[in-house]
């Protein structure tokens, strides 16, 4: 009785991580473009709706925002068009400094 209790538990964890592991790759998304430095503000980088496969609605319905990790957001979306707009111009030499990837 207690190894088939034991079983069972060991199956619902390797079912649990299983279904994790499957969310995960479907929930993480990166999206990546190349923009010009000193880009002016109001610029249109890319249509975020077009290139995560979303409508405008639910582009609306979810809230669709951008993070930095640089602390200063260069970046907004605007959920009317789904388009990823430069906020301010970027210094490379101020975000990266002497790195030769950036």
């Amino acid at each position: 009785m207690t190894q088939r209790n034991g079983f069972r538990g060991w199956r619902w964890l390797v079912l649990w991580w299983h279904n994790f592991f499957i969310l995960w790759s479907t929930i993480d998304c990166q999206t990546h473009y190349s923009i010009q430095e000193e880009l002016k503000q109001g610029s249109v980088v890319g249509n975020l709706a077009k290139d995560l496969g979303l409508s405008l609605s639910e582009i609306f319905d979810r809230k669709l925002s951008v993070a930095s990790e640089a602390g200063k957001q260069y970046f907004t979306v605007d959920a009317g068009k789904g388009e990823l707009v430069m906020n301010d111009r970027t210094d490379r030499e101020a975000l990266c400094g002497q790195s030769a990837s950036c």
